[in-house]
């Protein structure tokens, strides 16, 4: 069905656009974009060199704006892969890829070299993310629909707005005060937006946790103790599991330059140790020391919450179908997982296993008062405000 394709190829193309935008390794982003659009591929065959009317120099001067911000979060070695990968599909000399920047200003891709140090790795993934990004702001401008004010591409476009009027300010020599215009411009928006644009847009933090429930209910008990995530633009992560953490940490404190905090659960013990022996001065590595997250409230305060959670509760699975009765805190013996207490309590109860991502949604929803925060995570909320506060 025609119809159907054209949905596909749109959704596609809009994924790609938002992972673009967002934060990854920049290998990682290529190869999604490769298997997803054919726009490099036609990127790479293209001989265009007509010359860019205002509008297009003012759309790429926005990208552009967005990646010099982009590459500054990121080591050198982060775009060596990128080139390789890039070679791999057909070779081209580094004029192919800086007439790209060339094209908005004679100067710009050695100005941008010599004024940001980059190596010729870097340049070239300047040129490939600016032709990218500025076709994503075209599509925001050509679409009728209503963008939400916390997409990317429409902030970008946003950005453009401002930028347009400047370009005829400046004439072909004067590079350097073009791009401080531009650049001032992209900063002003940023600031005006970023209480709204999600963290993974533009981080300067990255916080890994182990599973979905700290990711539900860290940033509300930082918000509790006047910490925002938005705010203080740290993206937090999800592993999956204390392994995965730990290979997410090598692997940014390989490419990227941002400080990095990791949040594993008491028993991981071997992944911490090897998280530790990699920390720079600006990271930050938390245990919980009572085990797992259930296993750090307050023992009164956990009973409350379940069960208020169980009385919540809907549908097939309600207590009403099943004789209801109050959890205690003698069902919690000493030295035992919570969570293994409980999947055998609800499995009693026709439950099945106990579901940790539900409850910590219900948690998020209906905690009372700091003080029914544990005391871990107050612990860990602090060493962050105190490290990363601005």
């Amino acid at each position: 069905m025609p119809g159907r394709d054209l949905l596909n190829r749109t959704v596609h193309k809009e994924r790609t656009i938002v992972h673009w935008l967002s934060f990854d390794e920049p290998q990682s982003r290529l190869k999604k974009a490769l298997k997803r659009t054919s726009f490099f591929q036609d990127l790479l065959h293209s001989n265009d060199q007509a010359p860019l009317s205002a509008g297009q120099k003012a759309i790429r001067l926005s990208a552009l704006a967005f990646v010099i911000a982009d590459i500054s979060r990121f080591k050198s070695l982060s775009f060596a892969s990128v080139a390789a990968t890039l070679g791999s599909i057909k070779q081209h000399p580094q004029s192919f890829y800086t007439n790209f920047l060339d094209r908005i200003h004679p100067q710009m891709s050695e100005f941008l070299s010599k004024e940001y140090k980059w190596t010729a790795e870097e340049t070239i993934w300047a040129a490939l993310s600016c032709e990218y990004v500025a076709a994503a702001i075209t599509a925001t401008q050509d679409c009728h629909d209503c963008k939400a004010e916390s997409d990317p591409s429409a902030f970008l476009s946003l950005v453009n707005e401002k930028i347009l009027p400047i370009i005829s300010s400046y004439h072909a020599t004067e590079c350097s005060a073009l791009l401080r215009a531009v650049l001032s411009a992209f900063d002003h928006c940023y600031q005006n937006a970023k209480h709204y644009l999600e963290p993974d847009f533009l981080p300067q933090k990255l916080l890994l946790v182990e599973g979905q429930t700290e990711a539900i209910l860290l940033p509300l008990f930082a918000e509790v103790f006047e910490f925002d995530f938005l705010n203080n633009r740290v993206l937090m992560i999800s592993g999956g599991g204390a392994n995965q953490v730990a290979k997410r940490f090598l692997s940014y404190r390989q490419t990227t330059r941002l400080p990095i905090a990791c949040l594993l659960d008491g028993d991981a013990q071997s992944q911490y140790d090897v998280i530790q022996q990699h920390l720079d001065n600006s990271d930050l590595l938390f245990s919980l020391a009572a085990g797992e997250f259930e296993d750090t409230f307050e023992l009164s305060v956990f009973v409350r919450l379940l069960n208020h959670y169980l009385q919540s509760m809907t549908g097939v699975n309600a207590p009403s179908l099943i004789e209801y009765q109050p959890l205690t805190e003698d069902q919690f013996e000493q030295g035992v997982k919570r969570t293994q207490i409980l999947n055998k309590i609800w499995r009693g109860k026709s439950l099945g296993n106990f579901d940790k991502v539900e409850f910590a949604a219900f948690v998020f929803k209906n905690i009372e008062k700091g003080e029914d925060i544990p005391e871990d995570f107050k612990l860990l909320i602090r060493q962050l405000k105190d490290r990363w506060g601005s």
